[in-house]
């Protein structure tokens, strides 16, 4: 979050203002996440579980995320993301639960730790550019910092599951401003493999909904209300492993135009 801030101050620079930079727009959301569905499977003999096995379900979870997009001349846009997630519960076991061959025994009190980390970089061309539509295409690649662990509470047992890896994922974004500059946008990452890949069957999916509002006369500053759906998963033969999540949030943000703010600055004598 730091870097992306003191990026977003050094790119906003007057120094710049020649530059075909023609937007610095950093955003930031908050809001309560829901899990609808999180089945995992860890290990040859793993014990297939579902949220509900461990509470997840049961509560809201506080999520945020940041980014940092730079609008290049008329058509061009790069996006840089940082999209935390974390959930961790506590249950007592209604069964047995084998992950990654260490057996959690029924009646047992465990820590379940779900993180899902996304570093996502995305790049955008608009297609269309009218006065009150907005249309972009183009593609993302996410890295993704992902663990799930098990943990008894007597300190006896614990395993855990960690991978880092690469996706990648189409994307598109659309945008309709209303005469009152109120707007509405749809934002959509999604790719599957369809089982094409190696013996991987996956697919990503990042859908949001966003009503919007300019709080100044220039658009530089526009808080959000925003209604996102993350999800999807993997059945990884090679790793013996499988996990499918369903995530929902309901979000408040801020997006502010940097170089927008900068350029409005009196000069200094």
């Amino acid at each position: 979050m730091r870097s992306l801030l003191l990026a977003a101050l050094l790119l906003a620079s007057p120094a710049l203002a020649d530059s075909p930079l023609q937007g610095l727009l950093a955003e930031y959301e908050t809001g309560p996440a829901a899990i609808f569905q999180n089945d995992g499977r860890y290990g040859p003999t793993g014990t297939p579980y579902s949220a509900g096995d461990f509470h997840q379900d049961a509560t809201l979870y506080r999520t945020w995320r940041a980014s940092l997009e730079a609008r290049l001349g008329e058509r061009h846009g790069l996006i840089l993301l940082y999209a935390p997630f974390e959930v961790s519960t506590r249950a007592t076991l209604s069964r047995d639960i084998d992950f990654r061959g260490t057996v959690f025994p029924a009646g047992s009190v465990v820590d379940h730790r779900y993180l899902f980390d996304g570093y996502r970089a995305s790049y955008l061309y608009r297609l269309v550019d009218g006065e009150r539509f907005r249309w972009d295409i183009g593609a993302s690649v996410q890295i993704r910092n992902a663990l799930v662990g098990l943990s008894g509470v007597d300190g006896t047992r614990q395993a855990q599951e960690s991978d880092i890896g690469v996706v990648g994922a189409v994307k598109t974004r659309l945008r309709y401003t209303l005469p009152s500059r109120v707007w509405a946008g749809l934002e959509a990452d999604a790719l599957s493999t369809f089982g094409l890949v190696g013996n991987t069957t996956g697919g990503i999916y990042d859908l949001a909904l966003t009503l919007g509002l300019p709080l100044d006369a220039q658009g530089g500053v526009t808080a959000y209300a925003r209604l996102r759906w993350l999800g999807g998963g993997a059945d990884v033969t090679r790793r013996e492993l499988s996990n499918w999540a369903n995530f929902g949030f309901a979000l408040v943000g801020i997006q502010t135009d940097l170089v927008s703010l900068f350029a409005r600055r009196p000069a200094v004598p």
